[in-house]
């Protein structure tokens, strides 16, 4: 259900989530980081007009619930009822047929095919999320090996997790994301300013994505309104985030600087 304080903003915050959404990045794009875990999940991301929104699924007796694993399942915390009604409300909402796709990483903690496959099952239900390119469905965590992604329909993208190129276009056609984990890469705790090692050592990765066309998103970063600029500035394409409105919100600021 719709939060009634969410209601007045919704057709604003989709205009901006699906305009702003672009494959350069000349302009920070935020991801919602675990965004199930946010006390309205979907809508505070949407409302603070994110680009990227993630959710953990896990699958159950044919049920896909909006968790990290198990032992958290809550029978009234499931992907249709979080993101999917909402998401096709949403879109049903909109009139700007060309506008950008909003992205929705699906995090699979569940096993790869199986739970793939369900997705798909329920998905067919939502035509108006799979068939007009308005939301751009990437498939991220437990994902079937890269060979099998071409098997998969053409609304499903896939989040790929290194800098090795694939070679088979058919394949990389089938990636939308590179992410990976912050800590593999850089020690900056986002607490001072960057050193100029640290900063050369993320630019160098930022660059190799870019050079191969997709977009870059961190994992475990910093989440602080320094870490938001200095991974602007270095042209990240995806600014991770538990905080998508307080993030919004400062690189609104930022900006007018």
């Amino acid at each position: 259900m719709i939060p009634k304080y969410f209601l007045a903003p919704m057709m604003m915050c989709l205009s901006i989530s699906l305009s702003n959404v672009a494959q350069s990045c000349d302009v920070p794009k935020i991801h919602s980081h675990n965004d199930y875990e946010q006390e309205f999940p979907f809508w505070t991301a949407y409302k603070a007009g994110a680009h990227s929104i993630e959710v953990d699924i896990y699958l159950r007796n044919d049920t896909l619930y909006a968790t990290h694993d198990v032992a958290e399942i809550d029978s009234e915390k499931q992907l249709g009822n979080l993101y999917l009604i909402p998401l096709r409300g949403a879109i049903a909402d909109t009139s700007n047929e060309d506008s950008a796709p909003i992205q929705l990483l699906i995090d699979i903690k569940s096993d790869a095919h199986t739970t793939l496959s369900r997705l798909i099952e329920i998905l067919a239900e939502y035509p108006v999320i799979t068939s007009k390119n308005r939301v751009s469905l990437v498939i991220s965590g437990n994902r079937p090996d890269p060979e099998e992604y071409v098997n998969y329909p053409d609304y499903i993208q896939f989040d790929y997790q290194s800098l090795d190129v694939i070679t088979d276009p058919a394949i990389w056609e089938k990636v939308d994301l590179i992410s990976l984990p912050y800590y593999k890469y850089s020690e900056w705790d986002g607490k001072k300013p960057i050193s100029h090692k640290q900063r050369i050592k993320i630019e160098s990765i930022v660059r190799i994505a870019n050079e191969q066309g997709r977009p870059l998103r961190f994992w475990a970063t910093p989440d602080s309104e320094l870490a938001w600029q200095t991974f602007t500035d270095l042209g990240l394409c995806f600014i991770n985030t538990d905080h998508p409105i307080e993030c919004a919100a400062y690189l609104k600021t930022s900006h007018l600087k």
